[in-house]
């Protein structure tokens, strides 16, 4: 009896598989059993307007394939018969409306018929508009109509929609889900924050007004994982009846609509418009929710981004500079004690920019100048001019600190070493600042509201893997352990070094050590969360791996330095979630370390291991005045210009 939904269903995953590997056959295989489902789905069935969309997104994407113009207009046929049977207010009328849209657009690219694209905008405001979908649908819309908008000259338009989409994410519930389904939602959305902070900047409405874009957008998953141990966190402690409805009304606003509730039998009809009026209800009632939160003590910004007077406040210790690089233009945001300010970098070209990341580890001098002169470069320059900073060359005694952000592809860039670095040169960044990475301004404003508190009698674990089963051996651990012992002996510092640890065993000694060290392999994964660590399996005979996912989950109270020595500890290679800073660093980051050093490309066994000496003997030997915390940045910049020179 239900030959029909399983022909859709198959079709389905027929289609995913194609998605995924690309074969052609797979595709003809679901547009035949999409047919089969239709021909067989009666005219007035709840499920017919579903059918009628699938087919025709799949004939579009068989005729961006194969360029036949008979997919296309059987595409625009079927979507037109998917979106006419679609009640207005149905939480799938977005996705319907994208549907065809797309179809529209891709004739006009065609034809060139002016009348497909004036329809297929509108379509796409229609979807945006469609409150009671769900709001990833609706951003894709979004998106879709500021390029269109963008092209034709309208800029603060397009900033407008845009701007709109950014604050849906928000409503993108993602802290019922567990790591991997929020990776998949949140990739969808890639790079959206920093097209709209383009445009913005595009548009005239001024840096400060483009970084509260970056913030809302970027580092989502990482910022709920912040706000569920504060913000929303403490709206729950403070205000749990309050809380209690603000989550349950999240959880039912991002919940699809299961039921065929498409024009049909009247007991779906009956369903539908339930259905639809509790979606709307509940819109409602989230949005005078969040007012009533915001008339609460304290809870004024609640979901809002810091103001300009708080975001510099935060610049108190050194200037935050934000790289952002688009199709549409590329420019550094600039936060410092007095001003947020934006400069245009013309020659941070978007596809350039693309060609010069892929050559990390290859032709990593060229690269490096490159950065300097086409980003890093003019903002010293206006650093300087401006008073912010004042360089003292390669004297480096009073070097200030400068915190980096790089947003999309450019999250990877080596702004720390960036420059010309032949001797006598100071056109690079070592001779200029000391440079500290940052996710987001969010998770800098988290890191600053742990209490710190610096330690006398530091605890120091060491986990030292030089020989590693099914990997190379690491010859330089022995050396580079010996060297933090030297640095430690005759300090207080006590010292415990794990020879076979296991990722339970390395968790558990976490929580009770201030600082930590690895010496072993890291490996970076296209599914950032599952980055590692190589460890121990119990047995001992094995390897293990301690996930990036596992070392975020825990919180240690009495985290300071985590010194990650292993190869790509700070590399997140999935360009989908680049915006999502997910990697071993961040993750240490996250379970609470103020300090967390590590590597963004593969390094020298050798040379890891003199960086860190010098390091431990500058921490606990040469200790400098004042903000300890300073002291260690410092420290590490001092260690590794030592290497360099």
């Amino acid at each position: 009896p239900d030959r029909a939904g399983r022909h859709d269903s198959l079709g389905i995953k027929l289609l995913a598989r194609f998605e995924r590997i690309g074969d052609l056959d797979d595709l003809q295989r679901a547009i035949n059993h999409n047919e089969e489902a239709l021909a067989t789905t009666p005219l007035d069935h709840p499920d017919r307007a579903g059918r009628d969309n699938s087919l025709g997104i799949k004939l579009l994407i068989r005729f961006e394939r194969k360029n036949d113009i008979g997919d296309l207009r059987r595409a625009i046929e079927h979507s037109e018969a998917g979106l006419a049977a679609t009640p207005s207010d149905h939480p799938d009328r977005a996705a319907m409306c994208i549907g065809l849209g797309r179809g529209l657009h891709s004739r006009y690219l065609c034809l060139r018929f002016i009348g497909d694209l004036d329809r297929a905008l509108l379509l796409y405001r229609e979807a945006f508009h469609c409150s009671a979908s769900p709001p990833r649908v609706r951003i894709n819309a979004a998106r879709r109509v500021a390029s269109l908008l963008y092209s034709d000259g309208r800029f603060h338009e397009s900033s407008s929609i845009l701007e709109d989409a950014v604050n849906l994410m928000p409503a993108v519930n993602l802290q019922i889900l567990g790591r991997d389904d929020q990776q998949h939602i949140i990739s969808e959305l890639s790079g959206l924050a920093s097209d709209a902070a383009s445009v913005a900047l595009q548009a005239g409405r001024g840096a400060y007004y483009a970084l509260n874009l970056l913030e809302l957008g970027r580092g989502t998953i990482m910022g709920v994982a912040i706000d569920s141990r504060s913000g929303v966190s403490d709206l729950r402690i403070d205000h749990p009846l309050v809380y209690s409805q603000f989550h349950s009304l999240r959880v039912e606003i991002d919940s699809a609509v299961h039921e065929g509730c498409y024009a049909g039998d009247e007991a779906s009809h009956h369903r539908r418009n339930r259905a639809t009026a509790r979606r709307w209800d509940a819109v409602n009632e989230m949005e005078a929710i969040i007012v009533h939160i915001r008339t609460l003590p304290g809870y004024g910004r609640f979901l809002l981004p810091p103001s300009p007077e708080d975001l510099m406040k935060i610049a108190i210790y050194g200037p935050i500079v934000v790289f952002n690089c688009t199709t549409y233009r590329s420019d550094a945001v600039i936060v410092t004690t007095s001003a947020i300010t934006s400069l245009e970098l013309p020659k941070l070209n978007h596809e350039e920019t693309a060609h010069w990341m892929r050559q990390v580890n290859r032709k990593i001098k060229d690269l490096l100048i490159w950065l300097w002169d086409s980003a890093v470069g003019p903002v010293f320059d206006k650093l300087e001019h401006d008073g912010t900073i004042v360089s003292d060359g390669v004297q480096g005694s009073n070097l200030k600190r400068v915190w980096w952000i790089g947003v999309g592809q450019l999250s990877m860039a080596p702004f720390h070493a960036a420059g010309d670095h032949s001797p006598g040169s100071t056109r690079n960044t070592l001779s200029r600042a000391i440079s500290t990475y940052i996710p987001t301004i969010k998770a800098l404003s988290y890191a600053r509201q742990k209490q710190l508190q610096l330690y006398d009698d530091p605890r120091l674990l060491i986990i030292s893997m030089a020989e590693t089963p099914g990997a190379i051996d690491l010859p330089g651990v022995d050396a580079e352990v010996k060297y933090i012992l030297d640095a430690t002996s005759g300090t207080s510092v006590e010292t415990t070094v794990l020879s076979h640890p296991t990722p339970t065993e390395v968790l558990k000694k976490i929580l009770r050590h201030e600082i930590v060290h690895f010496a072993c392999h890291g490996v970076s994964s296209l599914n950032p969360s599952d980055s590692h660590l190589i460890l121990f399996t119990p047995d001992g005979n094995g390897a293990d791996k301690l996930l990036a996912r596992d070392i975020s989950n825990i919180v240690a109270q009495n985290a300071y330095i985590a010194y990650l020595s292993g190869c790509y500890s700070a590399k997140n290679p999935s360009i989908n979630l680049a915006d999502e800073v997910i990697h071993l660093a961040s993750a240490f980051q996250l379970a609470g370390f103020s300090h967390t050093l590590a590597n963004m490309w593969e390094t020298d066994d050798r040379a890891s291991g003199e960086v860190a000496r010098d390091f431990y003997n500058l921490l606990f030997r040469y200790k400098g005045n004042g903000d300890e915390h300073h002291w260690v940045a410092a420290a590490f910049h001092k260690a590794v210009k030592t290497l360099r020179d």
